[in-house]
């Protein structure tokens, strides 16, 4: 039997999921993204998850994040509806960042100096 997931997790939690394979899924924009994301996260944008859902594994939990918790609740609400261990990060990537996680971003494009 597949345990029941909280339908929010907390940073702690959700660190040790991924150890054990849990997928990331990253809601916000394209831009948003590329300005600073969670190593290894999916990107599909919240508009676009409902046509695009399919897309994700289904071996494991799904931990869905925004910036701050708003698009990942209704997302991982969203995801659950449709049968994936879907649970939202709490706080988004900002508690992240706040608790010391990582992230990547895009490459800087060096400027001409004027």
């Amino acid at each position: 039997m597949t345990p029941v997931l909280p339908l929010e997790v907390e940073e702690e939690t959700a660190r040790h999921w991924s150890k054990d394979g849990a997928v990331w899924l990253d809601v916000r924009e394209r831009s948003e993204f590329e300005e600073k994301h969670i190593p290894g996260a999916l990107l599909i944008p919240i508009g676009e998850l409902a046509s695009r859902w399919r897309e994700l594994p289904v071996a494991g939990p799904v931990v869905v994040y925004c910036s701050a918790g708003s698009r990942s609740f209704r997302a991982a609400k969203f995801l659950r509806e449709h049968g994936l261990p879907a649970a939202a990060l709490v706080g988004g990537i900002n508690e992240w960042v706040a608790k010391g996680g990582s992230v990547d971003a895009a490459a800087l494009v060096p400027q001409p100096a004027n």
